[in-house]
């Protein structure tokens, strides 16, 4: 069952890039009735996990979303943003991301990690892996097609689909970014620096200028791009089974008819 209430982003650096990891919190739909039994005002809406009292009230709104849906387009929150020291070793960054995904509210049962796996982050996932953190790789690519790999769970991502959809949720307000949260100017400073350009061959790139750092936005592109990519799959099924489901009752609707004009 997909709706997981966080998500975690790795970003994983090089010798001269940061590596940075991001958390985002998922809203939940909540009629009026149910926000009252929550002990929450009466009236209906989106409600973080953060307002839920336990993990069992998490829950069981996450069954009740995914069950019976919700409306879509959830909105989602940048609630941890951090960024590790140049030159950090890999093996510090999991123990740290491994800490991390086990403290409350957080549980390593139901929080997707999608880790940056392209070039040297390969083997970091392979020790995310091996630390039992049941990462999900992404490898960045400048195609225009996004590939799923069913033996390793992986994907191909092109970076225009991660910027797009960290766009996407900034103009419809979706994505929140306090601005009390620890290196939120730094994250601002990343978006004002990210430029799109379009190569000779009609490719778009899209990266910070020279000199400058992307980590950041690029850590909460990858637990969007995940969320979205899950919801929209999700969605699209509820569809298929409403769909289904009308069809059902519109052939046993006729079928009863014609049973009783037969024994009419």
């Amino acid at each position: 069952m997909a709706l997981y209430p966080h998500t975690i982003g790795v970003d994983l650096g090089q010798q001269r890039d940061f590596t940075s990891v991001a958390i985002l919190q998922e809203a939940y739909w909540f009629s009026a009735e149910q926000a009252w039994k929550a002990g929450l005002p009466e009236v209906a809406g989106w409600v973080w996990p953060s307002q839920l009292p336990s993990p069992v009230m998490i829950d069981e709104a996450r069954s009740r979303n995914y069950y019976e849906g919700r409306p879509p387009n959830p909105p989602l929150a940048l609630v941890h943003l951090e960024r590790y020291e140049l030159h950090t070793p890999y093996p510090e960054i999991v123990a740290g991301v491994g800490k991390l995904i086990r403290t409350p509210p957080l549980r390593l049962t139901c929080t997707p990690l999608v880790v940056d796996g392209t070039g040297v982050g390969r083997p970091v996932v392979d020790m995310m892996v091996q630390a039992g953190l049941g990462p999900t790789s992404v490898t960045i690519t400048s195609g225009f097609t996004v590939n799923f790999d069913p033996e390793d769970r992986s994907y191909r991502v092109p970076k225009r689909d991660l910027i797009s959809t960290m766009s996407v949720l900034l103009e419809q307000r979706r994505l929140r970014i306090p601005k009390t949260l620890p290196n939120a100017d730094l994250l601002t400073r990343e978006l004002q620096e990210f430029r799109r350009t379009v190569t000779k061959v009609g490719n778009d790139t899209y990266a910070a200028e020279r000199d400058r750092h992307d980590d950041m936005v690029l850590s909460i592109a990858l637990a969007a791009w995940h969320r979205e990519f899950m919801n929209t799959h999700l969605e699209q099924a509820n569809a298929e089974s409403e769909q289904n489901a009308a069809r059902v009752a519109e052939y046993e609707e006729r079928r009863d008819a014609t049973r009783a004009r037969a024994h009419g």
